[in-house]
């Protein structure tokens, strides 16, 4: 006689952000069980998170810095602000430290570690999934967060970035990040330095472009070898490397048939910014609210009036794009600390919005909302 199938209650697809952050609000109290499923050999030191958060979160006692204050800068002009929001730094490596020891603990849980689902199929209210290693169980609900496939269309773009972690002689504040220092490019959209001081002497730097199309990363590595060498740090140590691209580009919610997406690839992205770490963790809030009540759990939903804006803002970008530092510029200028904050990270009051209105041009912004009508996609 055959054996049953292994079942489960929750399968993640993928431990990234979203699935860490549900683990670590689940691991105390859930009564069920649940499969995670991942090709990586975690963790990896590949990437990090920053933000303003707005509000505590499981991961808020692992930052690993924040800073008081945030610049943008343009032609010798420099804006500093402060409010009180930190912005915050989160590394890969350490969310997924705690995260797999939160996983780890639970013996009734499993990670199928280097693993990915090679088919899926639904009957009887239970997904069956099969693995590339040959392994099968069954899932009442699935939760996958691996990456679309996206095509982008005016007015969205691709943010991409190349940064590397480099030690050396730094003459800037080390108590503030550094958001834009806009540079010229004409291969994009807008072109700027990211910079964040880790200490004095060690900080992540990055070239960031924002294009129609993913920037060739060949080019993104010529350019920050350039402002690396501006800054005198062309023979500085590197510590780690990190690239990426993000689509900046409203990803519809999903969840049909108990299959949910979730984390980017289920619309937790700001589009306008690339933000999704925070907003991640206000879903996880929610939907572990959910689970643990017994109603289930719930996709990422988007806010309808935030992406109409951002395709208005963006659209207003490619009718003038040798316009877009100074918009940014003017932004950070003339909005309030933080009604700017709680408007990046998507979590806005109506004096925010009307904040941010208020402090850029009418007539470029009124264009583009003709052109966008009521299109939110």
């Amino acid at each position: 006689m055959a054996l049953a199938m292994p079942s489960f209650d929750l399968a993640f697809i993928g431990f990234g952000a979203a699935a860490m952050s549900l683990i670590m609000r689940l691991e105390p109290s859930y009564k069920g069980r649940i499969a995670i499923i991942e090709p990586r050999e975690l963790p990896q030191n590949d990437q990090t998170w920053c933000g303003w958060p707005l509000t505590q979160h499981a991961f808020s006692d692992h930052a690993t810095r924040r800073w008081p204050r945030w610049a943008v800068s343009h032609r010798g002009k420099e804006v500093v602000r402060n409010g009180q929001y930190a912005y915050e730094m989160l590394s890969a490596s350490g969310v997924q430290t705690i995260s797999l020891q939160a996983a780890q603990r639970r013996t009734d849980w499993q990670l199928f570690k280097g693993s990915s689902l090679k088919s899926a199929s639904f009957g009887n209210n239970q997904w069956a999934l099969e693995l590339n290693t040959g392994e099968k169980f069954h899932a009442d609900y699935v939760l996958d967060s691996r990456p679309p496939s996206i095509h982008i269309q005016r007015p969205w773009l691709w943010q991409s970035f190349v940064g590397r972690e480099v030690i050396g002689k730094f003459d800037s504040d080390p108590n503030t990040v550094r958001i834009m220092d806009f540079i010229p490019s004409s291969s994009a959209l807008v072109t700027f330095v990211y910079e964040l001081p880790l200490t004095a002497n060690h900080r992540l730097v990055e070239i960031t472009q924002f294009t129609p199309t993913p920037a060739n990363t060949d080019t993104l590595n010529t350019l920050l070898d350039e402002q690396l060498s501006l800054r005198g740090l062309s023979t500085a140590t590197i510590h780690r490397q990190e690239q990426g691209h993000l689509p900046m580009q409203p990803i519809a919610s999903y969840h049909h048939q108990q299959w949910l997406k979730i984390g980017t690839a289920g619309g937790s992205m700001r589009p306008a910014t690339g933000y999704a770490f925070h907003a991640i963790q206000t879903w996880a809030d929610q939907c572990a609210e959910g689970i643990l009540t017994g109603k289930g759990p719930t996709a990422p939903q988007r806010r309808r009036l935030m992406d109409w804006l951002d395709g208005v803002f963006l659209e207003s970008l490619w009718q003038a794009p040798e316009q877009a530092p100074d918009r940014f510029m003017r932004l950070f200028e003339r909005t309030a600390p933080d009604s700017l904050i709680r408007f990046l990270m998507g979590q806005p009051k109506a004096e925010d919005l009307l904040s941010v209105m208020s402090a850029l041009p009418v007539r470029p912004l009124l264009k583009a909302a003709l052109i966008r009508g009521l299109k939110t996609t």
